[in-house]
């Protein structure tokens, strides 16, 4: 369920760190260079597709609040964007999933276990752009992998589980895909030494972006919201990865909960069952229910940077939680 089809261009309002990523690319070629052609063609396979690059953004806007070498940082961020990739090639690969920004997936291509070992090699690529930047930038960045592996196998240990808890829910979410939103902040402001009272506001920052992010998300994508995802619709379902909104439509205690009971937790399910779980679930209001959720996150994101001083840089990560407020409305 990580997410990068969030936002518009818009957004970063900061010019410096405009410049600074069009140096990007570069060093994301020269990082997945590898000798071999056909693992040099399956790294770059969404690479290719561009992005958002939100989370090289997200790492330069927090590096604003101290003095950094452009250079070095963009070495971190070019690392934090092959960990994403990686992240969307073993999503794709446990969830059988055949597209990937409206495109075909690299297990769709290449099979699941090429898929794999393509997103691990993109890890380890990760790993030796950080692990030159010192000590403690290695050490915070690989004990937040650890959070974002973690996600993931509860994930998989909760597929199929109409009994999962809201917070045994967000707390995989915060794992598998606020980490990745977290991380660049806690990065940015490390490799900059800005001051411990804007670091721990940007820390606070990025883990509610990216729940809200996630959360609205997971309701947007929901069939028959008008939005297209990317992956064929009811895929999440199917599999056993239930969304807030799915969770919270079996806990109403109603014949529609009844019939969600009774039609999820299989393996088998037909498109004309996955189909009606969702018209079941639309029925109800948990969908509002979870965008409200989405929304207290992302306002307690913008109440973190009241601690930042005003300026291009805060006005960006402004503009990105207010994006997710106008679009969880």
């Amino acid at each position: 369920m990580t997410t990068s089809r969030t936002t518009g261009e818009d957004w970063l309002a900061c010019a410096r760190t405009r410049t600074a990523l069009t140096g990007l690319d570069g060093i994301l070629r020269e990082a997945t260079a590898a000798d071999d052609a056909l693992l040099r063609m399956m790294a770059g396979h969404l690479l290719q597709r561009g992005g958002k690059r939100l989370r090289p953004a997200l790492l330069l806007l927090s590096a604003s609040y101290g003095s950094y070498q452009r250079t070095r940082l963009l070495r971190a961020a070019a690392a934090l964007e092959l960990v994403h990739i990686a992240s969307l090639y073993h999503d794709d690969v446990m969830d059988r999933a055949s597209m990937r920004r409206h495109g075909l997936s690299v297990n769709a291509c290449w099979g699941n276990e090429l898929a794999a070992l393509t997103g691990t090699y993109l890890f380890a690529r990760a790993n030796s752009l950080l692990v030159n930047l010192g000590n403690e930038p290695h050490h915070v960045a690989a004990r937040a992998f650890l959070e974002l592996c973690t996600g993931q196998l509860q994930e998989v240990e909760n597929v199929y589980n109409t009994d999962l808890t809201e917070a045994a829910h967000l707390e995989i979410l915060a794992r598998k895909t606020a980490t990745l939103f977290e991380l660049p902040c806690v990065l940015g402001a490390l490799l900059s030494n800005a001051p411990r009272r804007y670091a721990t506001a940007l820390q606070a920052y990025g883990q509610d972006l990216g729940l809200a992010f996630q959360l609205t998300d997971d309701v947007l994508d929901l069939p028959g919201r008008g939005r297209e995802s990317g992956k064929p619709a009811g895929t999440d379902v199917r599999e056993g990865v239930y969304c807030l909104a799915v969770l919270r439509a079996v806990r109403t205690g109603s014949a529609i909960a009844a019939r969600l009971k009774d039609l999820l937790g299989r393996e088998d399910m037909t498109a004309e069952q996955v189909a009606e779980v969702y018209r079941l679930v639309e029925s109800t209001d948990a969908g509002s229910a979870v965008l409200e959720v989405a929304r207290s996150h992302a306002t307690r994101a913008l109440e973190a940077l009241q601690a930042l001083p005003e300026g291009p840089p805060r006005q960006s990560l402004e503009n990105l939680a207010r994006h997710v407020l106008i679009r969880s409305s």
